[in-house]
């Protein structure tokens, strides 16, 4: 779609410079009006683009975390993982919930640029029957008067060069149009590969969501026999043991305070 772009800016110029064209087109205003149609696609979508690139970097730098503590041996934040994993699965599941908005969209896009080529076709078929009436009027030149047959001639001459020239143009900007309806026609295909893969990507990311929140929950729910029992019985011997320090200072504050020492 760039080298598009490209293409239309480089024959709106001269387009813009030619002042011979109808009354019924003006080429600065349908070329134009061909690129704001290509840059309102790529605008109307822009967002959703943006989004699942957010959503790609967002899911790569998780991977690299993890990689990184498993390498240094760190503990890896399982619910800070759960919370972006979530948040992918929820950007997913909406996106996939705005499908048929963004087909419409790029299809509403579609109509107006076959619209917009039928008007080109007219406006080349009207060039070409100013040339021919310019090529009748050189043919039919009075030469009674030298200089005026000279002057005429010479303007007759140019003017169809330049209608030649706009032609040209117009023949290159109705290849760049065929080129642009081609694109967005054939891209359904692909927009539609699109569509299913962000549809896909949602069912991925929320039962990836799924199962790391069952894992956790499962971790937290068998916590209570390797984690919480072993420290209970710890602390089970440990209490006990205790005794024996609160006898020591039990019986050596009151040996003390028997000898009226202690205060």
């Amino acid at each position: 779609m760039n080298k598009t772009k490209v293409m239309i800016t480089a024959i709106l110029i001269p387009v813009l410079l030619s002042t011979s064209c109808s009354a019924e087109l003006f080429p600065k205003a349908l070329a134009a009006d061909t690129q704001r149609i290509v840059e309102d696609v790529r605008q109307d979508n822009d967002d959703v683009f943006k989004e699942i690139q957010r959503n790609i970097n967002l899911v790569t730098e998780l991977k690299a975390k993890v990689q990184e503590a498993q390498i240094s041996g760190q503990a890896i934040s399982l619910n800070e993982v759960i919370r972006d994993i979530e948040k992918i699965a929820t950007s997913y599941e909406k996106l996939a919930g705005q499908k048929e908005e963004i087909r419409k969209e790029i299809l509403k896009r579609v109509a107006d640029l076959d619209k917009m080529h039928s008007l080109v076709d007219a406006e080349i078929e009207a060039l070409n029957q100013r040339k021919t009436e310019y090529l009748g009027q050189l043919r039919l030149l009075d030469t009674t008067n030298p200089e005026i047959y000279r002057t005429r001639q010479k303007a007759l001459s140019q003017a169809v060069d330049y209608v030649d020239q706009q032609i040209a143009l117009w023949v290159k900007f109705n290849e760049i149009e065929d080129g642009i309806i081609i694109e967005m026609t054939d891209i359904q295909e692909t927009i539609d590969s699109f569509l299913s893969m962000i549809e896909s990507s949602a069912i991925v990311f929320r039962e990836g969501w799924n199962l790391l929140v069952l894992v956790r929950d499962i971790n937290n729910a068998l916590s209570l026999f390797n984690e919480d029992l072993p420290r209970i019985q710890q602390l089970t011997s440990d209490m006990e043991k205790s005794w024996g320090n609160l006898d020591y200072l039990v019986n050596n504050l009151v040996s003390i305070s028997t000898v009226g020492i202690a205060k």
